[in-house]
C-alpha cells in the first residue's frame, strides 16, 4: 500500500496522467506553495532548507536520478512544521538535483520548486615522499600526513600486474602513521603502489601519484664453472668472479639425486670438496650472493660434473716358471702406476704366511721360493698418490 501511495504521489508531481482509467488529481496552483527551497553541500552529503508552510500537512522531496534522469521519491515528511532534511550518502563533485512540494490533508501537492546543488570535493589525494628498497625482497613507503583532521587512516595499494588491478594491502591508523615496509616480494621486479586517505565518515581521497621502486636485482648467473676429475678424493670447483657479489653458494648433487642441496659459502672463486672415496662422481652448480642478500638464480646456472680420482686400473702380468724361481713382468693399462705391491700367500688355513714386496720397475724375481710348493700372488699398482688398484691374482707351482 505504502508503495502504491508513493508511486501515484510521483504521478502527480511529474504527469498528472490517469490511474485505474478515472482523472487522476493534479498539483494544485492554488494551494500553498514552499516559496524558499535552499540546498547546503557538504562532500558526503546535502542539507535541504526550505521556507515553512504551516497551513498544509507536510511535504514530498524528490530527487533526480542521475542514471535514468527520472525523479524519484526521496522522502516524505508528515509534519509541516520540519524545515531540513539531510540527504545522505552521495559522492563528492557530484550535481544533484530535487524538487519539494507541500501537501495538503488530502495528499494533493501543491506546486513544486527545484534547486540543484553540486556537492564538495573529496578529500585532497595524499602526497608520496619515498618509496627505496630497504634489503631483499622489502620496499619502504613513506608520505606525507593529510593535512585534513578528519581522516582516520590511509589504503595502501599495490598494482597486481597478472591481473591488471590495484590490491589493498593495508590500512594504517591514525593519520600520522606514514610509512609502509612491504616484504617477500620477488627480486628485481618493479612494483606499484598508491595511496588512499579515509576519513572518520568513511570519505575516500582520491588516489594518490603512483609511485614505483624496483625491487634489488639478483647477480647474473656465474659462468665458467669448472670441476676436476683427476685428483684423489676431492674435487675442485672454480669459477668466473661476479661483480659486486658478496660470496658464493656452492650447490651439489649426487649421481643419482633429483636437486641441488647447499654445501658451501665462500668469497673466493674457488672451493674444494673433500671426499673420502675414490672415484666418486657429484654434479655442481655456484650461485652469486650481493650485499643485499639477493641471489643469482640456480635454474639458470649451468651444472658441471666433477669426479674424484679413481683408483689405477689392475695391473697386467706375465709369469715365467724357471730353476730358480719365478720372474714377473707387469705392465699399466693407465700407465699411472709407479710402483707394485706384491704380496704371496702360502701354506694353508692353520700355518698361513704372507709376504710382501714392493716393486719400483715392471720386473720381479722371487727366488726365495721351495720346489714343490704352491704359492698364490696379488699384484697391485700403486700410482703417485698412493692410491692401490684391485689385485690381479697368479697362482704358481713351483
Amino acid at each position: 500500500m505504502k508503495k502504491l501511495t508513493l508511486f501515484l504521489i510521483s504521478l502527480l508531481l511529474i504527469t498528472g496522467c490517469a490511474v485505474n482509467n478515472k482523472p487522476a488529481p493534479k498539483s494544485n496552483p492554488n494551494l500553498p506553495k514552499v516559496e524558499k527551497f535552499s540546498a547546503y553541500p557538504d562532500r558526503n552529503a546535502i542539507a535541504l532548507k526550505w521556507s515553512p508552510v504551516s497551513a498544509m500537512s507536510g511535504y514530498y522531496i524528490q530527487k533526480l536520478n542521475n542514471k535514468t534522469h527520472k525523479w524519484e521519491m526521496l522522502t516524505t515528511i508528515n509534519n509541516p512544521f520540519q524545515t531540513l532534511y539531510v540527504d545522505t550518502g552521495l559522492k563528492p563533485s557530484t550535481v544533484y538535483a530535487y524538487r519539494i512540494a507541500a501537501f495538503n490533508s488530502e495528499k494533493i501537492p501543491s506546486l513544486a520548486k527545484e534547486i540543484s546543488q553540486k556537492t564538495l570535493p573529496s578529500i585532497a589525494p595524499v602526497i608520496p615522499l619515498e618509496v627505496k628498497p630497504l634489503k631483499k625482497g622489502t620496499v619502504k613507503i613513506i608520505f606525507r600526513p593529510h593535512p585534513n583532521e578528519r581522516v582516520e587512516g590511509y589504503i595502501i595499494q599495490r598494482f597486481n600486474d597478472k591481473n591488471l588491478k590495484w590490491e589493498e594491502l593495508a590500512k594504517l591508523s591514525p593519520r600520522y602513521n606514514v610509512e609502509y615496509i612491504d616484504e617477500n616480494l620477488e627480486d628485481g621486479k618493479i612494483y606499484k603502489y598508491r595511496i588512499i586517505a579515509y576519513t572518520f565518515d568513511g570519505l575516500k581521497s582520491a588516489p594518490s601519484q603512483t609511485i614505483s621502486v624496483s625491487t634489488y636485482p639478483k647477480p647474473p648467473v656465474v659462468e665458467n664453472i669448472r670441476a676436476t676429475n683427476n685428483l684423489p678424493r676431492k674435487i675442485v670447483i672454480t669459477w668466473s668472479p661476479v661483480e659486486n657479489a658478496k660470496y658464493y653458494k656452492v650447490y651439489t648433487k649426487s649421481f643419482f639425486g633429483l636437486t641441488y642441496t647447499p654445501i658451501a659459502k665462500t668469497d673466493k672463486t674457488t672451493y674444494t670438496d673433500k671426499i673420502d672415496k675414490d672415484g666418486v662422481t657429484k654434479y655442481y652448480k655456484v650461485t652469486a650472493v650481493s650485499v643485499h642478500e639477493t641471489e643469482s638464480l640456480l635454474s639458470k646456472t649451468p651444472e658441471v660434473m666433477g669426479q674424484t680420482l679413481p683408483v689405477p686400473a689392475k695391473p697386467l702380468v706375465s709369469t715365467n716358471v724357471t730353476s730358480n724361481g719365478v720372474e714377473f713382468v707387469f705392465s699399466s693399462p693407465d700407465d699411472r702406476a709407479v710402483k707394485y705391491l706384491v704380496i704371496r700367500k702360502e701354506g694353508n688355513f692353520f700355518n698361513a704366511k704372507e709376504h710382501k714386496f714392493i716393486v719400483k720397475g715392471n720386473r720381479f724375481v722371487d727366488n726365495n721360493i721351495q720346489k714343490k710348493h704352491s704359492y698364490t700372488y696379488d699384484i697391485y699398482a700403486v700410482d703417485k698418490y698412493g692410491l692401490i688398484s684391485k689385485a690381479n691374482r697368479v697362482e704358481v707351482d713351483f
